[in-house]
């Protein structure tokens, strides 16, 4: 169904693969694997060609991404999020997910979701165990690009970095704090591994508005959490 949903797309709306990537800002070569249905065709994509192409909501029980629970309750419906393995690479670099391309991931999230790790689900199951609802890798739309987080609890980005020290690396993380800043201006909590805590301090010390924590810590996270919230 979603060859046909993409093949009426061209046929309604006169629109070729590129100039619906083009509409849609997304890359071309997602909608190729969309519309040759080697992907599976994420929820919050198909809700953005809905806002574009209301027929297409005959397609609507044939669409198997994810949305979470309280998805209308949060920023107006601006965060989406998804599996993962429904993005494809320059989807994830776009979103400047840029150390965790091509790896698997075998860690089943306290939700459910598939993890990259323990790390990750340690976090997680911490925020559940302290009665703190998360959403896990969110999409959020921000001006004409979107960043994706680890985790978001209401108004909080949740990052965990800080595991090398590489210049292009750090470039985009500071890229997404400031989008995160200007376009919602989200509290944003940065986790990083003991070992490398003064590295990033030094790293970011410029950058405003954001709350640097060592991750084995997670009291810290869940007090500034309860603070906030």
């Amino acid at each position: 169904m979603q060859r046909k949903l993409f093949l009426e797309i061209k046929k309604m709306e006169g629109l070729s693969q590129r100039k619906l990537a083009k509409r849609l800002k997304i890359s071309r070569n997602s909608i190729k694997n969309w519309a040759s249905e080697d992907r599976k065709l994420p929820k919050f994509i198909f809700e953005e060609i809905l806002e574009k192409f209301p027929w297409a909501s005959e397609y609507r029980n044939y669409v198997h991404g994810t949305l979470p629970r309280n998805w209308a309750q949060i920023k107006g419906g601006k965060i989406r999020s998804k599996m993962k393995n429904n993005l494809t690479n320059d989807d994830r670099v776009k979103g400047f997910r840029l150390g965790r391309l091509g790896i698997k991931r075998k860690t089943v999230g306290p939700n459910g979701e598939l993890m990259f790790n323990d790390g990750e689900k340690r976090i997680a199951e911490e925020l559940i165990r302290n009665k703190i609802n998360y959403v896990y890798e969110p999409v959020i739309l921000l001006g004409e690009n979107y960043a994706i987080p680890d985790f978001i609890v209401n108004n909080t980005v949740i990052e965990r970095c800080g595991y090398r020290d590489w210049k292009p690396y750090w470039s985009n993380i500071k890229r997404k704090i400031k989008r995160l800043k200007k376009y919602e201006n989200y509290k944003i909590i940065i986790l990083v591994p003991s070992k490398n805590f003064d590295m990033v301090v030094k790293i970011l010390k410029n950058v405003r508005g954001i709350t640097i924590l060592k991750e084995e810590n997670l009291e810290a996270l869940l007090d500034i959490l309860k603070i906030y919230h």
